[in-house]
């Protein structure tokens, strides 16, 4: 008799644990397969780009040149910007394009923040004097009208080199950068009077930066900059 009791403590048992298993399974659902996971993922371009992969070009004479390429550019396929990086290369050996391309990105959000909260001293040591001038009158057009800026950097959907220029010790690279970012305008009551802060538009900007490469200076100057 003892016998079929245990027995039926074992049974009673085996159905607690399958419906504790059934419960868990419910309440933490399952892992899902690579297949799965792949199909579910949405992609979201990140507000600081993560460059992890470059490339090597070795020139005739053996120097090599680290370049980072986007999946989304098509930049290697360019020769006269490559030939145009191996001269730089090979004319300033402290050249990197990699450290540049990992900056760029940076520098431009930090830019376009400073812009459109009117932070005029943050803008100076970073643009060539005729931006300066050009962005400082638009701030003081804006304080003027008692009008606000607001830009939100939502992230980068690629960022591509499309030029590489040599000027004595100066160097010049042109940065085209696409981005999701909200921008709007508010007058002094706090309305909108620009823009929609529910609206993600996608912008191409195109940016010129130059940097004396004889100087210990490691700050690249913006030189020109229009949209697409």
């Amino acid at each position: 008799m003892s016998q079929q009791f245990q027995f039926l403590d074992i049974i009673f048992l085996g159905i607690v644990v399958l419906l504790l298993i059934n419960r868990l399974r419910s309440v933490l659902g399952t892992r899902p397969s690579a297949d799965n996971s792949v199909k579910n993922e949405t992609v979201q371009p990140a507000k600081i780009v993560d460059i992890s992969e470059y490339r090597t070009l070795e020139s005739a004479t053996g120097s090599k040149m680290e370049q980072d390429i986007t999946a989304s550019t098509d930049f290697e396929e360019d020769a006269e910007v490559i030939q145009s990086l191996k001269k730089i290369k090979e004319a300033f050996p402290s050249f990197d394009l990699v450290d540049f391309m990992q900056k760029a990105p940076r520098a431009f959000e930090y830019i376009a923040l400073a812009f459109a909260g009117g932070d005029k001293e943050s803008l100076k040591p970073l643009l060539s004097d005729n931006i300066y001038h050009s962005f400082e009158k638009a701030i003081d057009e804006r304080k003027e009208r008692k009008e606000t800026a607001e830009f939100s950097l939502i992230g980068f959907k690629s960022i591509k080199l499309t030029d590489a220029k040599m000027f004595g010790s100066e160097v010049e690279l042109t940065v085209e950068f696409e981005t999701e970012q909200t921008n709007i305008v508010k007058n002094a009551a706090g309305e909108v009077i620009i823009g929609d802060p529910t609206y993600i538009e996608t912008v191409t900007d195109i940016w010129t930066l130059k940097k004396n490469m004889h100087s210990s200076d490691p700050i690249w100057i913006l030189t020109a900059t229009h949209s697409k």
